[in-house]
């Protein structure tokens, strides 16, 4: 790979790296009020999203990059115009919100809410009153969800499922579950970790689901039955996961101890990293470090390309794979 491309521009932690469908934009959210939109070949800033009074712990973009969704500490979530900045609506909740995503077809949002001010953790779901910029801005809509779903642990993260019809949450118990939303049931249960489930990350096709989890461990698990099937195992905590393209059998996992938990003097103790397993053979492959506080964010780009992670040292990094690590990683899959 080569050197990393440093993106200056958030004053505080970064809580979720995003590219785009195309892979030709990187999104980034942090604890500051200021969204992020950056050129993901150059690392250029291109634009922010001001509007929140407060962190912004997740962000989202539509399919076709038209539309960008983020969730706020200040009790909304908010669409914006990706192109122009201007936001577009505000949906208004009760407590913070910590997750927000497009559905399939970006004709639905999904937003999920905090344990805050006595209230129970929810997914929430609204309907759109349409997918471009211009019909979002001229709506005169009263944004209430079309369903809710009351859990009685903290809800850490969501991701629409195949279809339309299900959604995929875990919490802090070390829980995932599939939720549908037609019949309003959780019909997949799993409890893969003791500890809290941070967040998890899906393949293009829907076969397998890999957590990222504070008891040091990712895991891989089978998207229709939630069923372990692999188990990679690192010295740290983990808190985000991704998984490459299919033509590469390799998953990455970020995390880090955060300083003021760190209890002894190992080796690897203030590196804060992003580790790179086999996919099959869960064999550590590499890792690479340069944050200065634990890796929060990773993400790939669609095309296998680039991939970027956002620390808690405020700062986003854009790397691209160069050839020799194509060569490498297309030697894995002929294993």
């Amino acid at each position: 790979m080569i050197r990393p491309i440093a993106l200056h521009g958030h004053t505080r932690s970064v809580t979720r790296v995003k590219f785009n469908k195309d892979g030709d934009l990187l999104f980034s959210s942090a604890k500051d009020n200021s969204p992020t939109v950056w050129n993901a070949q150059t690392g250029e800033r291109l634009g922010t999203y001001e509007g929140h009074n407060g962190a912004i712990w997740d962000i989202d973009v539509n399919f076709t990059s038209t539309l960008v969704a983020t969730a706020g500490a200040d009790q909304c979530a908010k669409l914006w115009d990706m192109k122009n900045g201007q936001c577009l609506a505000t949906l208004p909740h009760d407590t913070p919100v910590r997750v927000v995503a497009f559905s399939h077809g970006d004709s639905m949002l999904l937003t999920v809410t905090d344990t805050s001010f006595g209230a129970t953790p929810a997914i929430h779901i609204f309907n759109l009153p349409g997918t471009t910029p211009d019909v979002i801005r001229d709506a005169r809509t009263e944004y209430r969800p079309m369903f809710s779903h009351k859990v009685p642990e903290k809800i850490t993260f969501a991701h629409w499922g195949p279809t339309n019809e299900t959604v995929y949450f875990s919490s802090e118990d070390g829980t995932i579950v599939i939720l549908d939303i037609q019949k309003g049931k959780e019909i997949v249960f799993a409890s893969p970790h003791k500890t809290e489930i941070k967040r998890f990350s899906v393949d293009k096709d829907f076969t397998t689901v890999l957590t990222a989890s504070l008891d040091q461990t990712g895991k891989l698990l089978c998207a229709r039955t939630l069923k372990t099937l692999k188990t990679y195992e690192t010295d740290k905590p983990v808190n985000d996961s991704a998984i490459m393209p299919s033509m590469y059998p390799i998953i990455m996992l970020g995390g880090g101890q955060d300083a003021q938990s760190v209890t002894n003097s190992s080796q690897r103790a203030n590196k804060f990293e992003t580790r790179f397993f086999h996919k099959i053979f869960f064999e550590e492959l590499g890792s690479v470090s340069g944050h200065f506080g634990p890796v929060n964010s990773i993400d790939v780009s669609p095309d296998g390309k680039a991939w970027a992670s956002g620390g808690e040292d405020g700062f986003v990094k854009l790397y691209h794979f160069d050839e020799e690590f194509h060569k490498n990683a297309a030697k894995l899959s002929q294993v």
